[in-house]
């Protein structure tokens, strides 16, 4: 499998992957383990195609006219501070990687959406030899800092992947969490929590649940007392089924560590609606 080469079954390929091959960015060496043949998130009814080029949006255009996008990724911002040209340097990469190569595209939705795009997590070939063990696209990129993970509901199945794939730059401020805007605001400082009232887009927030409240729609996971300076999530009542069968209860989680991911509101003070699991991850196993 290589540049416009022929297609070898996911089989054939994944099983001369017996190694896991580096990836070197910069002066940084980047370990995948090879992509897992079953299971959530895996080559499993993944596809052969071929990617003709990346386009300015990242979207991949295949050779046979589908536009795929892969679903879970947030890429850096035209402007970035702390991360000058990352956006470009991104583009890049993934270009240099795919354009012209042959993948294997896991379609997360029988058609595409209205934009176009097929939701997909894709998985490529690591090195340049026949041998080389394909690995997830999407987990090297959030692995080398150059994507955030953004939390799609088509990219549910990879959420526990991209999360720990993302985690080594998060913790190191490399790549996109260089640019202050992407790293997670500090929910238990006031100036932070005020800050949030001017932010816009998908934020990232960490911080203690410091109470719970409820309305006839709504329940709402409190990080301080103030209903209009401090930041708090909101879980609908329509979809609190959805975290409780992922084993999340949200009156349990008071006094727990969160980090949260998703559109800010600001009308009635910061505040988060999240709808999915993989929106909220809990940081701790125990209370203090």
């Amino acid at each position: 499998m290589g540049r416009r080469g022929s297609h070898l079954p996911v089989r054939d390929v994944f099983d001369v992957a017996a190694v896991v091959c580096a990836l070197f960015w910069g002066s940084t060496v980047y370990a995948l383990n090879p992509a897992p043949e079953t299971g959530v998130c895996s080559l499993e009814s993944a596809t052969p195609a071929t990617v003709a080029a990346i386009d300015k949006d990242f979207d991949l255009l295949l050779d046979d006219g589908r536009r795929a996008a892969i679903s879970g990724l947030e890429f850096p911002p035209p402007v970035a501070q702390g991360a000058p040209g990352l956006r470009a340097q991104a583009r890049k990469r993934l270009s240099d990687w795919l354009a012209g190569r042959d993948v294997f595209l896991g379609a997360f939705a029988a058609s595409p959406d209205r934009w176009g795009h097929v939701p997909a997590r894709v998985f490529a070939p690591r090195g340049e030899t026949p041998d080389a063990p394909l690995v997830s696209v999407g987990e090297a990129l959030l692995e080398e800092g150059l994507a955030r993970f953004r939390p799609d509901r088509a990219a549910a199945p990879c959420a526990a992947a991209y999360l720990a794939a993302e985690a080594p730059a998060r913790e190191e401020g490399r790549g996109i969490w260089a640019d202050p805007a992407a790293r997670a605001v500090n929910a238990g400082s006031k100036e932070a929590a005020r800050a949030l009232l001017q932010r816009k887009g998908i934020i990232v927030v960490e911080g203690r649940i410091a109470s719970f409240g409820e309305t006839r729609g709504a329940i709402y996971l409190n990080f301080g007392q103030k209903r209009a300076e401090d930041f708090a999530i909101v879980i609908l009542r329509r979809n609190l089924a959805i975290f409780q069968a992922s084993g999340i209860e949200p009156r349990k989680l008071i006094g727990r560590r969160a980090r949260v991911r998703g559109l800010i509101e600001t009308g009635l003070g910061p505040r988060m609606e999240i709808s999915a699991p993989a929106d909220i991850e809990i940081l701790e196993d125990a209370k203090p």
